[in-house]
């Protein structure tokens, strides 16, 4: 076992390693893109891109892991999540609709590995596959067609947001989940939404407002039966996670800026959240508490995060947009999923005293010097990386601080201290409120997981199967079914030659 551990460390080391030489050698030789292969006759190009946005979101998920694996080495790292980190990575980078199909493809896989490694069950495994799989076809097409409703879409469900929520570990996962399987998938969707410009055309606003209105409710119906902190943490994020498309939409050019520190700032969460399980599992109960504060305090925005300025240039663009509705419903959902999150950090207690180890302090020593540094810092970081990302910067500040609507900045703060104080006060009500098996809101949760949908879509395919099958047999013993076939397809060509 030892050596084991031994040969699984110094896989992480030379894979961080590796990765942080790439970046650094990017950064040296100012390569901004890549040019693997050109398909001139079909003008497909496969590329990756180190821009601005590349760099940041490489960094946030570097670091982190880099954190997590040394404040909790006896965590157990598997090939799958090396693939996801790859997949993640290559994501970010890709640059055109091919290289980001192929990066969206492998991880797909690798979290279908991961799943099957985690003995995870295959029901779930396969249908966060198919759920992926066709997302990236959607966007592909999409992409091709210039249809902004069908890219919006698969980009939405690569955040795994409701419906697409499959398409990242739900039932069954694990602690370890929280980082590798969906912090490193979120930052990857989130890169995806901040190059939205080099579409050319505007998203689909209204139609993003309702998806995003849906996905806060059934969020706040989600989060009343979940006892799981890991599952708890999972759906509590999608509030966050639902500000991306919201600040593309809705910012203009300060949607880039806004997305990217709303993306640090729920991945920095994940990676305490995670850390506190961890060091909970190992009886380590000085500091869990500490840490799940640290990393509800990280996702709800809060002054002194990288998330505060998304959150609150974000709530700026709603207001001056005109989406009183989406503010109101993102402060309410905000409040209510938070709630339930501070008695998760009552509950983190062990059986034992261990103080953590040096190696362990470091660890955490990086995670919060990182993100000390990301929240003072939030712009300069973002004006030293290229043009486009200090434009944006730019004009998020103009949104932020350098602005004339005080009104709107008012507003803005006040939807966003406000849930944080208010969702810890209604801790109690959280705790209290557990709805039956048999009552109207667990029943209606379990109608809203589409579960139903996807038995009704297993029937139909088990109908079609066996009616093809069925079909195929009489054509085997009857030749005159084929003949059938040919003369259709004869006069199919004719008409349309005609």
């Amino acid at each position: 076992l030892t050596r084991v551990h031994r040969a699984r460390s110094a896989w992480v080391m030379t894979f961080f390693v590796l990765q942080l030489g790439a970046i650094g050698l990017t950064r040296a030789l100012d390569v901004p893109r890549l040019v693997l292969a050109d398909w001139q006759a079909a003008t497909f190009t496969l590329a990756l891109r180190a821009d601005g946005i590349a760099l940041a979101l490489w960094l946030a998920l570097l670091i982190p892991f880099a954190a997590i694996w040394l404040a909790a080495p006896r965590a157990p790292f598997d090939f799958s999540a090396f693939g996801i980190f790859t997949g993640a990575m290559l994501l970010i980078a890709a640059d055109g609709a091919p290289a980001i199909l192929g990066a969206w493809i492998l991880l797909d896989l690798a979290l279908f590995a991961r799943r099957l490694a985690h003995e995870i069950e295959i029901e779930s495994a396969a249908r966060g596959l198919i759920v992926g799989i066709f997302a990236a076809l959607i966007f592909f097409a999409g992409a091709l067609m210039n249809n902004t409703m069908l890219v919006a879409l698969a980009l939405w469900a690569r955040l795994a947001l409701y419906p697409f929520q499959p398409a990242l570990p739900t039932r069954g996962a694990d602690v370890s989940d929280l980082w590798s399987a969906r912090a490193a998938p979120m930052l990857a969707g989130a890169a995806l939404w901040m190059r939205w410009d080099a579409l050319g055309v505007d998203p689909p606003g209204a139609w993003l407002a309702w998806l995003a209105g849906g996905t806060f409710l059934v969020a706040l119906i989600w989060i009343w039966r979940e006892e799981e902190p890991a599952r708890a943490v999972a759906i509590s994020a999608t509030h966050a996670l639902t500000l991306i498309p919201l600040a593309i939409t809705f910012a203009s050019k300060a949607g880039a800026a806004f997305a990217l520190w709303l993306a640090i700032g729920a991945a920095f969460a994940f990676g305490f959240f995670e850390l506190a399980l961890r060091w909970r599992a190992d009886n380590r109960n000085r500091y869990p508490r500490l840490l799940w504060f640290a990393g509800v305090i990280a996702l709800a925005g809060a002054p002194l995060t990288p998330g505060f300025f998304g959150r609150a240039g974000t709530y700026i663009a709603l207001w001056e947009s005109g989406q009183w509705f989406g503010l109101l419903l993102a402060g309410v959902a905000t409040t209510e999923l938070l709630a339930p999150l501070w008695n998760f950090a009552f509950a983190l207690s062990g059986t034992e005293t261990r103080d953590p180890k040096r190696g362990e302090y470091a660890g955490l020593a990086i995670l919060v010097f990182a993100i000390v540094i990301l929240a003072l810092a939030a712009v300069p970081f973002a004006q030293m990386l290229d043009a486009p990302l200090r434009a944006s910067a730019d004009a998020a500040m103009t949104r932020v601080i350098w602005t004339d609507d005080a009104l709107g900045v008012i507003i803005a703060l006040i939807f966003l201290l406000a849930p944080i104080i208010a969702s810890y006060f209604l801790r109690g009500v959280a705790r209290a409120v557990r709805p039956r098996p048999s009552s109207v809101a667990t029943r209606l949760a379990r109608w809203l997981d589409l579960v139903w949908f996807e038995h009704a879509l297993m029937r139909i395919g088990n109908r079609v199967g066996l009616s093809a099958r069925n079909i195929s047999g009489i054509a085997e013993e009857n030749p005159t079914v084929w003949l059938l076939l040919v003369g259709l397809w004869v006069a199919i060509l004719i008409l349309v030659a005609r």
